[in-house]
């Protein structure tokens, strides 16, 4: 048997695993499967056993690979540290060079890593996506007209006729403080435009004069974690020389998408700006925050995105502090609200069944608290966790905080 090995994953980075079975009580995916190949430690000793010319990279073994959410709850609890996400990313890749991208992963990585396409293909359906039902929950999603066999209700995104980045854009602050540069990713561009609108006028609100350029496009997260690397390579260097060009002298780049900001940071090396998550922003902008009163009193709860508060290690007091600070809102804390939603990206794709079960359990966490809104600061988390709240029948709106804090009287 030919030896092969994952790329970038040495002997000591395996043998770091001691095996404690740790990652075991918090893996969303091993807590519905419970088959240990679903688990980190499973995914790890496959791994060796591939680097070592034991076992072969086979296409079980690549389903055992691309059966996580990547959510980094292994990695956060492990007691010997191991990076599990240099781990899984490499597999993935060898996975995808020997037998390529799933069909649908292939379709999501085709269709996101091209703008042109994606613009052309949201444009086009913008009319007909009009004719489905609003989704009661979040109003920027829509409903199919019939529920999906093992599945039931299923949500998808409203697609825009004309991306939010349509043209380079300033948005003037009245009296500003600075001046920052927002990278939108591809939801916001061409789904959820009236969430990157609020998030600019809240920038503004706090004084941040904001800059969108029109020809950046998706980070690459669909290809990163699919494996696709040479695509997620193509897309980092595009967005680099939109983003070097730029003339003005930024004080920062922002995102408000939880894995864009985690892919800036961790993935894009020497970017030419230095990247703050909206919720950083808003946590640093704290004093002005408490004089924002929302109009009626309001309960609202709050979900943690995985690569919020593990891929880019953000405190997780940061968002509940902010919503403290609101008038007229009441925090209500939430059981297990740093675990995944079952959304993971292109996961919820190729193992719908496995992200309901997962996502279910987070509805009915968020319907426990009867909190009037759940709020959360990633696009992906809302319209899934939106179409869990559809599925158990609650009546918990599911917002990003931008939408929540821009009907804020400042």
């Amino acid at each position: 048997m030919a030896k092969e090995k994952i790329p970038g994953v040495s002997r000591e980075l395996l043998e770091k695993c001691v095996r404690c079975g740790s990652c075991r009580t918090v893996c969303p995916v091993f807590n519905v499967t419970r088959e240990e190949p679903s688990v980190a430690r499973g995914k790890i000793f496959l791994a060796n056993m591939i680097n070592q010319g034991v076992v072969e990279l086979d296409r079980e073994a690549a389903h055992f690979f691309n059966l996580c959410t990547t959510c980094l709850r292994c990695a956060e609890i492990c007691p010997v540290m191991v990076d599990y996400e240099k781990i899984i990313i490499p597999a993935r890749s060898l996975a995808v060079e020997k037998f390529g991208l799933s069909p649908e992963k292939k379709a999501a990585v085709k269709l996101f890593s091209h703008r042109k396409l994606l613009e052309t293909a949201t444009k086009l359906s913008a009319p007909f996506t009009k004719l489905l039902p609003k989704s009661s929950q979040s109003s920027q999603n829509r409903l199919l007209p019939f529920k999906i066999p093992k599945l039931g209700k299923v949500l998808i995104p409203e697609p825009k006729a004309k991306p939010f980045n349509d043209r380079d854009k300033w948005f003037k602050a009245d009296k500003e403080k600075g001046k920052v540069v927002f990278f939108t990713g591809c939801m916001f561009n061409n789904f959820y435009t009236q969430t990157a609108e609020n998030v600019v006028k809240v920038l503004n609100a706090l004084g941040y004069s904001v800059f969108v350029p029109k020809e950046q496009g998706c980070c690459g997260a669909p290809a990163l974690f699919s494996g696709d690397l040479k695509t997620f390579e193509r897309l980092k260097e595009e967005n680099f020389k939109v983003f070097k060009e730029l003339k003005e002298d930024f004080d920062f780049a922002v995102t408000a998408c939880a894995t864009c900001g985690h892919v800036l940071k961790s993935f894009y090396k020497s970017f030419p700006y230095s990247v703050k998550e909206l919720i950083e922003v808003l946590f640093e902008n704290i004093d002005k925050i408490k004089g924002w009163k929302y109009p009626q009193p309001i309960k609202v709860t709050w979900h943690h995105p995985c690569h919020i508060v593990r891929g880019q290690k953000i405190p997780r007091n940061y968002p509940i502090d902010v919503l403290k600070a609101l008038q007229n809102v009441k925090f209500i804390s939430m059981e297990e609200a740093d675990n995944c939603c079952g959304m993971g990206g292109s996961f919820k794709l190729s193992y719908p069944e496995i992200s309901r079960k997962i996502q279910l359990k987070k509805a009915k966490n968020i319907e426990a608290t009867a909190a009037d809104a759940v709020s959360t600061e990633c696009p992906g988390c809302v319209m899934n966790i939106a179409e869990g709240l559809e599925r158990v029948s609650s009546k918990v709106k599911a917002l990003h905080i931008a939408d929540l804090l821009v009907e804020c009287e400042k």
